[in-house]
């Protein structure tokens, strides 16, 4: 699987600053590393990688979600 889709997320209000997060298989996979993993944002964005500017220094972080992460809330045997 390509991870080709870019999570950003802010959570100060105004929502003006967003920081990355990471690169996922599917937007719906990054919303489920958002619930599990930073309740408290106020505003996300899943964008498609190839229409983004993204810094050449930037070291991308893949974030796999396995299937059972949603309902079991635990990613890879960790709570």
């Amino acid at each position: 699987m390509i991870a080709e889709f870019v999570l950003v997320v802010s959570v100060t209000a105004p929502i003006e600053h967003f920081k990355y997060i990471g690169h996922f298989t599917s937007c719906n996979k990054a919303q489920i590393y958002v619930e599990l993993n930073i309740p408290d944002a106020k505003s996300t964005r899943c964008l498609l990688e190839d229409y983004i500017y993204l810094p050449e220094d930037l070291k991308k972080r893949t974030i796999n979600i396995h299937n059972n992460c949603k309902i079991e809330r635990t990613c890879n045997g960790k709570r």
